[in-house]
């Protein structure tokens, strides 16, 4: 791995763990072994080091075409799709900083934009999700599509940062199953 890779991961593993304000130049230096100032080689400003976290996670988002056809049945979709839940769930370190940039970055138009609508993950995400819907049958599924998107990030914050009710994480299947019957879905 080159040295770029090592601080784009240290970057986002940091963010992860700590939030944006826990992303500093020195602290890469420091998890990573390197001399002092070494990072801002790298990433001149902090801003640099947010987007190379921000290109990271896109990187590790695995921006590749789903080689499954797209199921015909509620209980066809809840099954690829609870797969590609607890994928993402594995990847949970950059799901994370994904995350915590998101709302950091509120304030900064351009980077936001980087992290939720000109993301090439959210427009993957946006094709799949409108893909899926539209196989089940849901009507207007390009519209449907954004909703769907929103009940993943919902799913998704709660198995990672969430403790849900009592300790018990949302059941990621019964919720998909539910959301997709109630917004017409065929069910089989």
């Amino acid at each position: 791995m080159d040295r770029r890779e090592a601080i784009a991961r240290a970057a986002v593993e940091l963010v992860a763990d700590g939030g944006s304000h826990a992303l500093t130049h020195r602290r890469i230096d420091q998890r990573l072994g390197l001399p002092q100032g070494t990072t801002s080689n790298y990433a001149r400003t902090r801003r640099e080091l947010v987007r190379m976290v921000i290109g990271r996670v896109a990187d590790i988002a695995h921006l590749r075409e789903s080689t499954e056809p797209a199921p015909t049945t509620v209980p066809e979709a809840v099954d690829q799709l609870v797969v590609a839940f607890e994928q993402t769930v594995a990847r949970g370190a950059d799901t994370r900083a994904r995350m915590a940039l998101s709302i950091d970055c509120l304030q900064d138009p351009e980077l936001h934009e980087l992290l939720t609508t000109q993301s090439p993950v959210r427009v993957k995400l946006l094709a799949d999700a409108e893909r899926i819907l539209a196989g089940l049958g849901v009507p207007d599924p390009d519209l449907r599509a954004n909703d769907f998107i929103g009940v993943m990030n919902g799913l998704l914050y709660d198995r990672l940062v969430g403790n849900g009710v009592r300790g018990q994480p949302v059941d990621a299947a019964a919720v998909l199953r539910a959301w997709l019957v109630g917004i017409g879905a065929r069910q089989g």
